[in-house]
């Protein structure tokens, strides 16, 4: 319909609406204080509000409004003729006018845009918590309605009205770029509220529980804007260039941080817009779970008998990227959600709700930035070490791990937070695209993530925060303890934590491994020692290596290994062959370490435990840092991981002896592999893993409300803090002897020590104190017990000792003190009766002095 066709288009005449003697506005509800507003002279009735806002409408329209008691929210609205406002609107009600007047039919009235005649009012929602009031500047609206506490509906009125559908939209979609207005309140036949009224939301009820009643702040009746004026004055267009899009003014919200920089970023709308139409439109019904919505149908008047039959909307999801639409009618087929965006006068993308992310030129750290931000708000992805990672899900084991996400599965993660446009030349238009390789690769680089939140590790049963010391039983990520909890807390009982329940707890465990065969009480305590430190891992930022050694196989070492690892997690151990080479450990370690197993395991040991790099940080580093292969990235993974071995006859050597605490069993059989048992505590553990797990740390949680008593022992160098105390003073509490034992005594038998103490007796007693250099010693030193004691240290390739190697063995063993060692004489230090310890003799390797700490060379002298 042509704007020109005055014609066929009347006046509305304020006398011609219904409004009873009670209508003007009085002092609340049925005459009470509801309803109370500023402008006790001046406030319109609501027949009056419509008769000045409406004025010419065209021929054969109606202006439309409804009305509701109560929660708005619930139930649906029906449409009535504006005539009938004074009767249909009481005061106390939630009252509305659509901003279009309708063309009525034979079934009646329907808020629909294929019944819009033309568009009266444009109208700004939300202005004050949502829009920023002062970003209207100096613009005088018609009326500004406050509908709840410092939130107002600001109107103006359009004047001549538009009939153009298609203009109203690109007024509207412009006026929301511009950051003035809700998105999720647009459409041609959108409804506003009426001056008088209340708004019934809960929420807004007073203390004394009375409904919050609509405030009218502004009315200026004579004020009204062409839709080309006020569009100007709401989002001015740049003259700048054509090709560039239209500057967006944003609103408080939006202007967090860096994300709106060059209106790069328009988050998503807090309420569905396709919901918020429904509820405009008297529609919606309920929700009936999993994002669907009883609605009727805006086609409700053709079906027979104009009945209600029922029709659902489904909000987006991954099968239905814009939401769907049912009617049980039988034109069912016929309208689907297209129709009805389309009925609604809605696009796909406020269907789909989605933040969008504009490919501004120059605007690179912002998009990088608030890239992150939606990537954090997924709240499945996290930064660990410097990746961006995701944590996987075993459905079969139960078990979770650590994931790295590449650059493809990052991509399609920013596809899935939000939308993506770039802008078209040709077009001079803004077009939908998918994240930019550049903008991709930007962020999959980074060696540090501001938003993202940091991940320690995966906590598969409940745990101790390592700050407070208090257990934690609920799952989820841990903000404070930076662990993600992938355990049903709901599995887990523990019971008040006393001595008799952990004795209780520690029977049931003891049972548990009661027919391996350890050699000693002391190894029956270390494995459950290890099964302790095996529960209670992610709490602790350092734990030593466990390793079960037999006489000969057969034994149950893996046996036991797998018992040990299945209270770290449900999925037991990653079995892996001890690395031969300090460089592959270093590749073997960190690519194991960056998924966060919950065991690492070397199975079947044919070696000692070497003493590589890789393998003495990860047992006295809380972290390790190094690059991660075919990435140009350094990553810093958690070592906090459970580490398992097992091997006939090997154990650990050097510095790996004060890292690696040793079980050993022995069957005493010729063939220990014959042996028949009669309970099976793997499968007892797979069967009811949380009863298990629960008594471990029962034990703990029982020694810490006993006040935490320590036993006079020796302490133990990286592990005596909390591994001794989660996992070492409550066994001896209990009654057991010390689970530490055989590492003491690893570390008082260093067979390294001894090679070294053996070669620098038969040093001195071939050569006495005498200076010499590393050359000098060998060629001496040739044929004699020198060779041989040289011979056993780790110097030897291929059959001869390396000088160099040598050189730097003397180096690394600087100032080591070996032995104390004292005179028969009682020969005493003066300085208050301390063996005299003397750094001499002393080796020369070229022109660098090594020192290594024995004493003087005297005969006589005897070993502490």
């Amino acid at each position: 319909m042509s704007r020109s066709q005055t014609d066929t288009s009347h006046r509305i005449d304020p006398a011609a609406i219904s409004v009873p003697g009670a209508a003007k506005a009085g002092k609340g509800g049925e005459g009470g204080d509801a309803t109370a507003t500023p402008f006790t002279a001046s406030t319109p009735t609501n027949a009056d509000f419509l008769a000045e806002i409406f004025g010419t409408v065209p021929k054969d329209a109606t202006i439309a409004v409804a009305s509701k008691e109560g929660d708005p929210q619930q139930g649906g609205w029906h449409p009535m003729a504006g005539e009938q406002v004074g009767k249909a609107c009481p005061n106390n009600r939630n009252n509305y006018f659509n901003c279009a007047s309708l063309n009525a039919t034979d079934g009646g009235i329907a808020a629909r845009k294929d019944r819009a005649a033309a568009y009266h009012a444009l109208v700004l929602d939300d202005v004050g918590t949502k829009v920023d009031r002062k970003s209207l500047g100096k613009i005088e609206p018609t009326w500004e309605l406050e509908t709840s506490p410092g939130n107002f509906q600001i109107g103006f009125k359009i004047s001549p009205p538009m009939t153009d559908a298609k203009a109203v939209e690109q007024l509207q979609q412009r006026i929301a770029a511009a950051g003035m207005t809700d998105k999720g309140a647009l459409g041609m036949v959108r409804w506003a509220r009426l001056p008088n009224g209340i708004n019934g939301k809960p929420k807004y009820r007073s203390v004394d529980d009375k409904p919050f009643a609509c405030k009218l702040h502004t009315w200026n009746p004579t004020r009204c804007y062409s839709a080309e004026a006020i569009g100007n004055l709401l989002a001015p267009v740049s003259t700048n260039t054509a090709s560039k899009a239209v500057p967006s003014v944003k609103s408080p919200r939006q202007m967090k941080g860096r994300e709106t920089s060059g209106g790069v970023f328009t988050p998503a709308s807090e309420a569905n817009p396709v919901l918020a139409a429904f509820k405009e439109r008297g529609l919606y019904k309920k929700a009936i779970g999993d994002g669907r919505h009883e609605v009727t149908c805006p086609w409700v008047e053709e079906h027979t008998d104009s009945l209600d039959t029922g029709a659902a909307y489904f909000e987006p999801s991954d099968g239905y990227p814009i939401g769907g639409f049912c009617c049980q009618h039988s034109h069912k087929d016929k309208y689907r959600i297209r129709q009805v965006l389309d009925a609604m006068d809605l696009r796909e993308s406020q269907a789909r709700n989605r933040a969008l992310i504009r490919l501004c030129p120059g605007e690179m750290p912002a998009i990088q930035d608030v890239s992150e931000r939606l990537l954090a708000q997924r709240g499945d992805l996290y930064q660990a070490g410097g990746l961006i990672v995701g944590v996987s899900l075993d459905h079969k084991t139960g078990d979770a791990r650590i994931v790295p996400i590449g650059d493809s599965a990052l991509t399609l993660a920013l596809s899935s937070v939000c939308d993506w446009e770039k802008f078209d030349g040709r077009s001079k238009s803004w077009v939908r695209c998918d994240p930019q390789p550049r903008h991709v690769g930007l962020l999959y680089k980074s060696d540090t993530y501001s938003h993202l939140p940091v991940l320690q590790g995966v906590a598969r049963q409940p745990y101790f925060d390592p700050k407070t010391g208090k257990l934690v039983t609920k799952s989820g990520y841990d903000p404070d303890s930076q662990r993600l909890g992938t355990f049903n807390p709901d599995l887990f009982s523990f019971p008040e934590p006393t001595e008799q329940a952990a004795r209780e707890a520690l029977t049931l465990l003891q049972d548990l491994i009661g027919e391996f065969h350890f050699a000693t009480d002391h190894d029956r305590a270390a494995a459950l020692c290890a099964i302790l430190t095996a529960t209670v891992r992610p709490s602790l930022d350092l734990a030593p290596a466990f390793h079960v050694t037999a006489p000969s196989s057969g034994s149950g070492k893996s046996y036991l290994s797998e018992v040990i690892s299945l209270f770290a997690g449900p999925a037991g151990s990653s079995r892996v062959s001890y690395p031969r080479t300090s460089e592959e450990a270093t590749k073997v370690i960190l690519s194991l370490l960056m998924s966060a197993p919950a065991v690492i395991e070397f199975d079947d040991m044919d070696t000692d435990w070497l003493p590589h790099g890789a393998i003495n940080r990860m047992l006295t580093s809380s972290s390790m840092t190094d690059r991660v292969l075919g990435v140009s990235k350094v990553a810093t993974v958690s070592t906090s991981t459970l580490v398992l071995g097992s091997g006939n006859n090997v154990g650990p050597l050097r510095d790996l002896a004060r890292r690696v605490l040793t079980i050993n069993l022995n069957a005493k059989s010729e063939a220990p592999g014959t042996l028949t048992y009669k309970g099976n505590p793997v499968a007892a553990i797979k069967v009811d893993r949380e009863r298990y797990v629960s008594a471990a740390l029962t034990i703990v949680a029982a020694w810490e409300a006993a006040g935490r008593p320590r036993a006079s022992v020796p302490s133990i160098a990286s592990y005596g803090g909390a591994w001794a105390d989660h996992c070492r003073h409550p066994l001896i509490w209990l009654g057991l002897p010390d689970p530490a034992f055989a590492l003491l005594e690893q570390m008082r038998s260093d067979v390294d020590a001894d090679n070294l103490l053996r070669l620098l007796q038969e040093w001195h007693q071939k050569f006495g104190d005498k200076p010499m250099s590393v050359r000098r010693l060998l060629q001496d030193g040739h044929g004699t017990y020198v060779h041989d004691a040289l011979l056993e240290l780790p110097v030897v390739e291929r059959g001869e000792i390396n000088r160099s190697r040598l050189g730097h063995y003397f180096k690394r063993n600087r100032d080591r003190i070996l032995a104390l060692l004292w005179q028969k004489s009682d020969f005493w230090d003066s300085q208050g009766g301390i063996p005299v310890i003397h750094r001499e003799p002393a080796f020369r390797r070229g022109w660098r002095w090594i020192r290594i700490g024995v004493a003087n060379w005297t005969s006589g002298w005897h070993r502490l």
